[in-house]
C-alpha cells in the first residue's frame, strides 16, 4: 500500500515538473514573439548582404553563377504559405463587405489625392511617393497581423481581397491623370498597367484564399490541423520580414550620396502617411467596433507591389520615387511591432491580474 501510494506521489511530481517545464516554455515563447519582429527587422538589416546575393552560400556545393542570387525573391511564396494558414480559420460566410468598408476605401482613394495636392507644392518626387503609399492596397499579410492583435481576420480579409483586385482598375486611372506614362497613350498605359497589376495581385491576393477552401473540401484533416496552428504563420511573417528588410537595406545602399536628401524627404513624406493612415484607419475601425481592422487596412500596405509600381510607372519620370514604399516597409513594421509588443504586454498583465 505504502509502496503504492509512493508511486502515485512521484507519477504526480512528473507531471506536475512537466506542466511547470511546459508554461515556462510558453512563457518564453510569448515574451519571444513580442520582440520577433523588431529583432528580424534587425537581422534583415544586419545580414542584408548575405541574403541579397547568396553565391557565397551555393559556392560551398560547387555551385557558381554570373548573376547574383537574391535569396529575398522567396518572400511571395512565404506570404502565399502564411495567407493559406490564415485563411484556414475563415469562413467565406463570415466575409461580407460593410459600411466600415466603404468608408475605408473612401479615405484611401480620395486620400491619396488630397496627400498628392498638397505635397505637389513643395515637390512632385515627394507628392508621387507620398500618393502612391496612400493609393496601394492593403498588404496580403494584413490578415496575419490583425489576428495577432485580436481584430476580425475575416473582415480584414473581405477589405484586403476587394481593394487588391480594385487596385487594377483604379491604379492605371489614376496614374493616367497624374501624368505617368502619358507619351505611351492611355490606352496603351491603362491595359498594359491592368494586366500587369491583375498577374502580380490576383494569384497572391484570392490564391489562399481559395486553396484553403478547396483542402478545407477535400482534407478537412490538414484543414483543421493549420486551423488549430495559427503561429505558424506569425514565424514565417518574422522570416519573411528578415528577407524584406534585407532587400530594402539593398536598396537603399545603391542610392549615390548626392541623393540622400531627396530620400529623406521622401523617407519622412512615407513615415507622415503611415502614421497618419494607421490613425485614420484605426478611428474608423473604432466607429464600427474594430479599431484593429480599421488601422491595418489603412496602415499596412502591399509595399512589395508599391515599389514594383513606383519603379515601372513612376521612376522613368521622376527618378528616384519607389524609394518612398521602400521605407514604407520600415515604418509600417515598427508600428506594427509596437502594437504588437503592448498588445501581448496587455495580455500578459491582465493574466497576471486576473490570478493574483
Amino acid at each position: 500500500m505504502t509502496r503504492k501510494y509512493a508511486q502515485r506521489t512521484a507519477a504526480l511530481a512528473r507531471r506536475a515538473a512537466k506542466r511547470l517545464k511546459r508554461t515556462a516554455y510558453v512563457q518564453k515563447v510569448k515574451k519571444l514573439k513580442t520582440y520577433a519582429l523588431f529583432i528580424s527587422m534587425v537581422l534583415g538589416f544586419v545580414f542584408s548582404p548575405l541574403l541579397i546575393d547568396v553565391r557565397w552560400f551555393t559556392g560551398l556545393f560547387g555551385y557558381s553563377s554570373e548573376s547574383p542570387l537574391d535569396l529575398t525573391s522567396i518572400t511571395k511564396y512565404l506570404l502565399f504559405c502564411m495567407l493559406f494558414i490564415t485563411y484556414c480559420k475563415v469562413s467565406p460566410r463570415q466575409m461580407k463587405f460593410d459600411k466600415m468598408h466603404l468608408w475605408l476605401v473612401l479615405a484611401q482613394w480620395v486620400g491619396c489625392w488630397a496627400v498628392y495636392i498638397i505635397l505637389e507644392l513643395y515637390s512632385q518626387t515627394v507628392a508621387s511617393g507620398a500618393f502612391i503609399c496612400v493609393l496601394i492596397s492593403t498588404a496580403t499579410s494584413a490578415p496575419v497581423i490583425t489576428g495577432m492583435l485580436g481584430g476580425s481576420v475575416p473582415r480584414l480579409a473581405t477589405y484586403c481581397i476587394a481593394t487588391n483586385l480594385a487596385l487594377s482598375v483604379v491604379a492605371p486611372v489614376y496614374f493616367s491623370v497624374i501624368g505617368v506614362g502619358a507619351e505611351a497613350g492611355l490606352g496603351a498605359v491603362f491595359f498594359d498597367c491592368f494586366f500587369t497589376i491583375c498577374k502580380k495581385v490576383i494569384p497572391l491576393a484570392l490564391g489562399p484564399f481559395l486553396l484553403a477552401t478547396v483542402v478545407k473540401q477535400i482534407k478537412p484533416d490538414i484543414h483543421q490541423f493549420f486551423q488549430t496552428r495559427q503561429s505558424i504563420s506569425f514565424w514565417l511573417w518574422c522570416v519573411a520580414l528578415v528577407l524584406l528588410m534585407a532587400r530594402t537595406m539593398g536598396n537603399l545602399k545603391s542610392i549615390p550620396f548626392s541623393e540622400y536628401g531627396a530620400v529623406s524627404m521622401l523617407a519622412g513624406a512615407a513615415l507622415l502617411v503611415c502614421l497618419l493612415q494607421f490613425y485614420v484607419g484605426r478611428r474608423i475601425g473604432r466607429a464600427f467596433g474594430d479599431a484593429v481592422v480599421g488601422g491595418q487596412s489603412l496602415g499596412q500596405k502591399n509595399t512589395i507591389l508599391a515599389i514594383w509600381m513606383a519603379q515601372t510607372f513612376f521612376d522613368p519620370h521622376f527618378a528616384i520615387v519607389s524609394l518612398a514604399p521602400a521605407s514604407y516597409v520600415l515604418w509600417q513594421n515598427l508600428v506594427n511591432s509596437w502594437q504588437i509588443w503592448r498588445f501581448n504586454r496587455e495580455k500578459q498583465q491582465s493574466s497576471a491580474s486576473q490570478r493574483g
